[in-house]
C-alpha cells in the first residue's frame, strides 16, 4: 500500500466583492447536497478461522446510497505494518460488505474508504478476534495508531491571511505536494461550513498551475468557519485536511 505525504497550504486572499458573485453564492448554497454518512459494523464476537462479514451502510439524509463510486475496506492487525485493502461488494439498501477470515487472535482495525456523490469519508473501527494476549496489546495498539495516523493524516496546513471578511469575494487557494513535488491533475474540492451548522457547501477547485488549486467563495456572515480540502487522484490517493478560522464583519 502506497504511503503519500502531503503538505497542503491554504492561502486565502480577499478580493473585491461584487453583487453578482453574492447572488451566485446564494444560489449555490441552495443546492448544497447533504453529507454522506457511513455506519461501519463488525460482528460483536469474532472467532479465529471463522468467516465473518464487515459492512458499511452508506446513506445521504434518509436515502440509502446505492451508487457509491468506491467502497474499500482497509484491515490490519495491531502491531503489524501490513494492511489489506479489500473491495466492498454492494449488498443492496446502501450496504457494502466484505467477507474475511482471521487466522490469528488479536486486536484489529478496519477503515472503510467510501467515495460517493463527490464526497469521501473514512470511518474507523476496532475489533477483537479470539482471545488476544492483553499484556502486549496496549503497546502494540499505540504503535499502530501512530502509523495509521501518519499514513492518512500527516499533512500541514498554514493559512497566511486570517483577516477574512464576510460578504466579500475570497479566493481559496491550496498548494498540494506529494513527496515534496507538486501534485498535478488531482481532483480538489473545498468543503466549507460554519461551526455547529449542519449545512456544508462544496466548491470544486481549478488547477491554476502545477500543484496549485483555487476556487472563489463569499462567506455569508461573520463567525467561525471550517474549511476542509478534499484531494483525490486515481484509485489509491484520497486525502483531506481542515482548518478553522474566524470571518469578521
Amino acid at each position: 500500500m502506497k504511503r503519500f505525504l502531503f503538505f497542503i497550504t491554504i492561502l486565502l486572499v480577499i478580493l473585491a466583492g461584487c453583487s453578482t458573485n453574492k447572488e451566485d453564492s446564494k444560489n449555490h448554497t441552495d443546492t448544497v447536497p447533504e453529507m454522506i454518512e457511513v455506519a461501519l459494523t463488525t460482528p460483536e464476537t469474532i472467532a479465529k478461522n471463522e468467516e465473518v462479514t464487515i459492512e458499511a451502510h452508506v446513506t445521504q439524509g434518509d436515502e440509502n446510497v446505492e451508487d457509491a463510486s468506491e467502497v474499500k475496506f482497509e484491515i490490519w492487525k495491531s502491531g503489524e505494518d501490513e494492511h489489506d485493502m479489500l473491495e466492498g461488494e454492494h449488498q443492496g439498501d446502501g450496504v457494502y460488505a466484505v467477507h474475511q477470515t482471521f487466522t490469528e487472535d488479536g486486536t484489529y482495525y478496519v477503515v472503510s474508504h467510501v467515495t460517493a456523490r463527490d464526497m469521501h469519508i473514512m470511518p474507523k473501527k476496532e475489533f477483537v478476534v479470539g482471545s488476544p494476549d492483553t499484556t502486549t496489546g496496549n503497546e502494540q495498539e499505540a504503535s499502530v495508531e501512530e502509523v495509521h495516523h501518519h499514513e492518512h493524516s500527516n499533512v500541514s496546513i498554514e493559512i497566511e491571511n486570517k483577516e477574512m471578511k464576510a460578504n466579500e469575494d475570497t479566493t481559496l487557494s491550496t498548494i498540494i505536494q506529494n513527496d515534496k513535488e507538486a501534485l498535478t491533475d488531482a481532483t480538489v474540492r473545498f468543503e466549507i461550513w460554519k461551526e455547529d451548522a449542519e449545512k456544508h457547501e462544496y466548491i470544486d477547485a481549478t488547477e491554476h498551475k502545477n500543484g496549485t488549486y483555487q476556487a472563489q467563495y463569499i462567506f455569508p456572515s461573520p463567525g467561525a468557519y471550517v474549511v476542509k480540502v478534499h484531494v483525490t487522484k486515481g484509485e489509491e490517493l484520497h486525502e483531506h485536511v481542515q482548518e478553522t478560522f474566524v470571518v469578521k464583519e
